[in-house]
């Protein structure tokens, strides 16, 4: 692994990517020089121990790349990992597998994006990565659609049904999980209910707290799991809610 990222850039680290990919990926990243590339990990355990060690020297790592491999471990499993310890830091999965089911595994264990690299280009990887750091979502829609649909129609919603009804929601709390699923920001949720912005605020995170969610797109996927919006998530991910 290689030294920490140089005073005022973006520590990016990088695990479980094969030589090639792993290359291509610091090609483009050293085209930012917001960014630095400060190492890479064969899987999220090694990669725990490198940011524990960084971090005892009063170093950070900011961001994370990895990728979700063909039997769906992987990126998921490291985000999970690292999250746990570590959840300020933002991480991107990157991946060629179509399975969408795996969409749903990344945000649950608190991935901040989920990136096809067939479809991505060095200028959106490089949008993404600020995106993320700043706490917004990478995820494409139509993907995120297709991931709740599936569930829904599989019926794998037992699960949330029982987080939504162990969170004991108020029925503003359940208004604004409504709307926080059908993908409203919070300036047309105030609108919408009639409350200011900041009160909208608070009850946000109010739901996210008691759903024990990881973000508002999470809290977003367990509404549309339990049925408390009729119909698949329609949530504008390019952009960071208000």
């Amino acid at each position: 692994m290689s030294i920490t990222a140089k005073s005022g850039k973006l520590g990016v680290l990088m695990i479980g990517f094969s030589p090639v990919v792993r290359a291509g990926l610091q090609a483009i990243l050293i085209k930012d020089e917001r960014l630095e590339v400060i190492g890479d990990a064969p899987d999220g355990y090694d990669a725990l121990l490198y940011i524990k060690r960084l971090h005892d020297r009063g170093q950070a790592v900011n961001v994370i790349l990895t990728e979700i491999r063909n039997n769906g471990v992987g990126g998921v499993q490291a985000t999970r990992i690292i999250k746990d310890e570590f959840p300020e830091i933002a991480i991107l999965v990157l991946t060629d597998n179509s399975n969408d089911s795996y969409v749903i595994d990344a945000i649950h264990a608190g991935a901040g994006g989920y990136i096809f690299l067939k479809d991505m280009t060095p200028d959106e990887l490089l949008q993404d990565i600020h995106q993320v750091v700043k706490g917004g979502t990478q995820i494409k829609t139509e993907l995120l659609h297709k991931a709740v649909e599936n569930l829904i129609q599989n019926g794998r919603k037992t699960l949330a049904e029982r987080t939504t009804e162990a969170a004991h929601l108020t029925e503003r709390e359940i208004d604004i999980l409504r709307l926080m699923g059908n993908g409203d920001s919070n300036k047309l949720m105030a609108e919408t209910l009639g409350i200011t912005l900041d009160t909208v605020k608070k009850h946000v995170r109010n739901v996210i707290d008691k759903l024990q969610a990881r973000s508002r797109t999470h809290a977003a996927i367990i509404a549309a799991q339990a049925g408390i919006v009729g119909k698949p998530v329609t949530i504008d991910l390019e952009t960071k809610p208000e």
